[in-house]
């Protein structure tokens, strides 16, 4: 039996960076690794639950039988369950997991599970729960509750929204957390992307989905070894391949969950070009979903006028007329010219002559 390999560094790290409860459990149910947050919601020092059966954390055996049937590495999982303390204290959470991909052919040795407590919500349904509906009708005609329970409602879900957010937020700086430029890049890619989406006439609803499911574009990346990403000359043929793999990784990471779909779209094909000289499909023009169109013209351009290991931050004039330069070829026409509207709002000069850059960068 070939061994085991261990947890990927940069894994690990960007599991201890969450604000959630975050843990890598191997194929035999065994603690691999979690972090601290998790560690105290389960009331024990990391240490101690290392090597340990997640399953012995539990006191009751139908709670250790249940949780046994939730490790699941085939499919990705969610739901709801709760943490035992050694006191017996039991905390309701909500719980996603899903296999670490492994290099193929070889099955995946590890499953990422994520936690978040959801004690106040669940006592807030309780709550609701409890009244008749006698009772609830009577309250509604004789007091106007209806407001109330229309606003608890309202708040559950925004305290999800925001849960949600918050995850999504802390898993694309974890990605971005070798770079210089720590979680900015992220946050100016989704005001942009965001923005632009509107400029475009999406809905609102629609524009924000496609800014905050543009922050994951380059989750992938966490996958890339530091030799390559922080490289300061230009790639070998098969590093670029390697970098290249980011966007299927991303893709990957991301799962099934419906909440997930446009940020799968956007990080898998952010690096189609229009023309189709592209990766990772070659897809052109229309084809590349909308938000992948929007987010590869913010996210060059944030490159171009950020520093990066291997060039200078550019001017944002300059920046600017690389992205016009790249109109029908790198870019989808209608993303540029909304893009450029949203440019001139932010008062970013036009360059004086045109530039010489190769917009197919890997990084």
């Amino acid at each position: 039996m070939l061994p085991v390999p261990p947890p990927p560094p940069n894994i690990l790290r960007l599991l201890d960076v969450l604000h959630c409860g975050a843990a890598l459990v191997d194929r035999q149910g065994h603690y691999a690794h979690l972090n601290a947050r998790l560690a105290d919601m389960l009331g024990r020092p990391a240490a101690d639950l290392l090597g340990h059966r997640v399953r012995t954390t539990y006191s009751d055996p139908a709670d250790q039988d249940r949780l046994a049937q939730l490790i699941d590495f085939e499919h990705p999982i969610e739901g709801e369950f709760f943490l035992e303390r050694p006191d017996g204290h039991r905390t309701p959470v909500v719980f996603a997991g899903q296999a670490l991909p492994a290099d193929p052919p070889a099955p995946p040795e590890y499953l990422v599970i994520t936690v978040f407590e959801i004690a106040q919500q669940k006592q807030a349904l309780e709550d609701v729960a409890d009244l008749s509906d006698t009772v609830l009708e009577q309250a509604l005609r004789l007091r106007g509750d209806n407001h109330l329970l229309e606003e608890r409602v309202r708040q559950r879900t925004a305290e999800l929204h925001d849960a949600n957010m918050t995850a999504i937020t802390m898993l694309a700086i974890a990605s971005e957390a070798r770079d210089e430029d720590t979680g900015n890049h992220v946050k100016r890619i989704e005001a942009a992307a965001h923005a632009v989406a509107l400029e475009m006439g999406l809905p609102a609803p629609e524009a924000e989905q496609i800014g905050y499911s543009a922050i994951l574009h380059d989750i992938g990346k966490i996958h890339v070894p530091d030799h390559i990403l922080k490289k300061p000359g230009r790639l070998t043929e098969a590093e670029r391949h390697e970098m290249q793999q980011h966007t299927v990784i991303g893709q990957r990471i991301l799962s099934d969950n419906p909440f997930f779909a446009v940020a799968r779209q956007i990080a898998r094909s952010h690096h189609e070009n229009h023309d189709g000289t592209g990766y990772p499909d070659r897809l052109a023009g229309d084809d590349i979903p909308l938000p992948a169109r929007i987010t590869h013209v913010v996210d060059v351009f944030d490159a171009l006028s950020s520093p990066r290991v291997y060039k200078d931050a550019w001017p944002c004039a300059r920046a600017r007329q690389a992205i016009l330069d790249g109109r029908g070829s790198a870019f989808h026409p209608d993303v540029v010219d909304a893009f450029l509207r949203y440019l001139d709002r932010q008062s970013v000069p036009a360059a004086d002559a045109e530039v010489d850059v190769d917009l197919r960068t890997d990084r």
